[in-house]
């Protein structure tokens, strides 16, 4: 099969965002993917389907179908859209494909693909942008199938954004914290953390402020007490403490030989 990309482009969703297409929907396919933030999209057809999007989330959304979106105002959506049709060897319309949504492993290697694809088609060199269009394609064919808000796809989603966070803030979140954030329990989200992680979210923030510490011994002169508040502790003697349970040795014995 062919393709003829009709559009594209990216769209950095406001707050207030939320959209409705035309009640006979498209009239071509549009691959539709997340690269940030949640939300949901509604296929209305006479099986209404709803799906939780966020990041890594893409659709092939098939004409001829009304869909509904939406996103939550604190995690604004980022999204790259194709319109498109498949040809058979006439250049003629053909529609080989339905619905189908599927959760993206590795989004930023999906991003380079129709970024591309945006970037070409702009430039008038279609046929370029054809070809990235069709390995963004086979790359959403071979991702596993997006499914319920409960699924490990999505909490892999959410451990993700929560491990990143965990990663760069200097004052991390309490896991109590994460759970209003997402609108779970405490405990379920501990769960789901650790079955996902296989660490627990304890163990995590803890090894995490410790590789940061180890990173400001061996790299800065900064004082114990500075290196403290810069990783979360209390105060000197509580990182110290920390870190010799952790490491075997005190941070001043790790800055001299690290």
């Amino acid at each position: 099969m062919k393709l003829k990309i009709h559009s594209c482009g990216v769209s950095d969703c406001p707050p207030s965002w939320n959209w409705i297409t035309a009640s006979s929907g498209f009239a071509d396919y549009d691959l539709w993917t997340v690269f940030r933030g949640r939300g949901k999209l509604i296929s209305q057809t006479e099986e209404q389907t709803e799906f939780h999007i966020h990041e890594g989330a893409s659709l092939l959304l098939s004409p001829n179908i009304r869909y509904k979106a939406f996103h939550e105002p604190n995690y604004p959506l980022l999204v790259i859209n194709v319109h498109f049709d498949f040809l058979d060897d006439n250049g003629t319309p053909i529609y080989p494909k339905t619905l189908s949504a599927k959760s993206i492993d590795d989004s930023e290697f999906m991003r380079s693909l129709l970024m591309r694809t945006v970037t070409l088609f702009n430039s008038n060199r279609e046929y370029d942008a054809c070809t990235y269009l069709a390995a963004a394609l086979t790359e959403f064919e071979m991702s596993e199938d997006l499914t319920s808000p409960e699924s490990d796809s999505v909490w892999t989603h959410i451990v993700h954004e929560i491990s990143a966070e965990i990663d760069s803030a200097k004052k991390i979140p309490s896991l109590a914290e994460f759970a209003g954030r997402y609108g779970y329990s405490e405990r379920y989200v501990g769960k789901m953390f650790a079955k996902l992680s296989g660490i627990s979210f304890s163990d995590y923030t803890r090894n995490s402020r410790i590789s940061k510490a180890k990173t400001l011994l061996r790299h800065t002169d900064a004082p114990i007490s500075v290196i403290a508040e810069e990783t979360g502790f209390y105060d000197a003697c509580h990182f110290t403490k920390a870190f010799r349970a952790a490491v075997g040795i005190s941070p001043l014995a790790y800055r001299k030989n690290p």
